[in-house]
């Protein structure tokens, strides 16, 4: 097997770019697409909602005393406080002598990641920024998201915080990804990671022509694996010496893993 290796640029050179509102989200994509696919970055961009950055900086008492999701002009005033926008553009250019910061340490903490791609387009991440932030909110939590931007698509990733050792905040958690994954579906919107408790549900959405798809995948496993040797249960296709009803993952049995 040949590995082909990137040339030593000789430097590395991190930048970032701030947002100071929401309502720019729109146009900072529309800029990135055009940069991106000249490969004027060479790295992949990231669109990171300022909670993100809040979030290595310290813990949530840190920055407030409520319990409640954070509304705008908290969000304002943590943005202030770090010297970032409401948005953050982190990217890289290769050639410059290397400025390289370490950070060693990480918030402790559980989380869910939901994931959907998306066009690389403003309407779509401002789409999808709404809806996640919104069901967020409705569940108690603060939306804390990026965007990933690749050359021909968006990986936007939102990053649902929780104790996991608090039954209450477990079950919000679980109980929004599962929401967010059926409104993603009647979005067209699929994901392109997710926990394995959740694959079965998001296999289910891509149900076309009567589940044609997970018929066929599952004609394959049962070719290739019909004993279920390798993972039985990976993007929800079982094979057919498994009763999937008696391992899947319920929304009830989730919540206690």
């Amino acid at each position: 097997m040949g590995i082909w290796l990137m040339v030593n640029p000789g430097g590395y050179q991190s930048n970032l770019i701030t947002i100071p509102k929401d309502e720019d989200l729109h146009q900072a994509i529309e800029i990135i697409r055009p940069l991106r696919t000249s490969m004027v970055p060479q790295n992949v961009p990231t669109v990171r909602h300022v909670l993100l950055d809040a979030a290595v900086m310290g813990s949530r008492d840190k920055f407030t005393t409520s319990n409640k999701p954070l509304n705008d002009k908290e969000l304002d005033e943590i943005s202030e406080k770090l010297n970032l926008g409401r948005w953050n553009i982190y990217r890289a250019l290769y050639g410059p002598e290397p400025i390289r910061k370490v950070i060693n340490w990480l918030p402790n903490g559980a989380h869910l990641f939901f994931s959907p791609i998306a066009k690389v387009t403003g309407d779509d991440a401002v789409a999808q920024y709404a809806l996640t932030r919104k069901r967020c909110e409705e569940a108690g939590f603060d939306f804390i998201g990026t965007f990933v931007v690749g050359m021909r698509e968006m990986h936007h990733t939102v990053c649902l915080v929780f104790d996991r050792l608090d039954p209450e905040p477990c079950r919000r958690a679980h109980a929004l990804i599962r929401q967010l994954i059926d409104d993603a579906a009647k979005k067209g919107w699929g994901e392109y990671r997710t926990h394995l408790a959740l694959m079965d549900q998001i296999a289910q959405t891509y149900n076309f022509n009567n589940n044609a798809q997970m018929h066929l995948n599952t004609t394959i496993k049962n070719a290739l694996d019909p004993k279920g040797i390798l993972p039985p249960d990976k993007n929800g296709i079982w094979p057919s010496g498994y009763n999937a009803k008696d391992f899947a993952l319920s929304p009830q049995r989730s919540t206690k893993l």
